[in-house]
């Protein structure tokens, strides 16, 4: 298992690991939000307009999200501390993943600033070429 942790990422290189993970295939992604969802007049309606051009739904897995260019946008946006950041307020925006070709890639837990990379083929490789810091081992390395 390989974790990155918010410890070796700014909030501005933290969206490198994202961009990696679209070049290497990864096509959705999935949030968890504090607060109510889908009460109208709030920040998630707010967000969710913002998310609507790119949901795809998928049943027993909550809301999915295509992963392009433009909703990568859109989640810089909502996440100002980085993908790896912690979150605030009363409807933040918290635990983004993503998947490749429907298996997860990347798990963040936001709280703990640490994030889970299941790989394939020669993606360990492809990190160490980006420069992107990563650790090995078990949950242990991830805390």
């Amino acid at each position: 298992m390989l974790c990155v942790r918010r410890d070796d990422y700014t909030a501005a290189s933290s969206w490198r690991l994202l961009d990696w993970c679209m070049t290497r295939g990864a096509d959705e992604f999935t949030l968890g939000f504090l607060g109510p969802p889908y009460v109208p007049g709030t920040t998630w309606a707010e967000l969710d307009e913002l998310l609507a051009p790119f949901r795809r739904r998928v049943a027993s897995a909550g809301d999915r999200w295509m992963l392009t260019g433009e909703s990568a946008a859109v989640l810089q946006d909502m996440l100002p501390n980085g993908l790896l950041g912690s979150v605030a307020g009363p409807a933040a925006v918290r635990d983004p993943a993503v998947y490749r070709g429907g298996v997860l890639m990347l798990s963040v837990e936001s709280d703990a600033g640490v994030g889970t990379l299941s790989l394939q083929d020669d993606d360990e490789a492809s990190l160490a070429r980006a420069g992107l810091p990563v650790h090995r081992g078990g949950t242990s390395c991830c805390t």
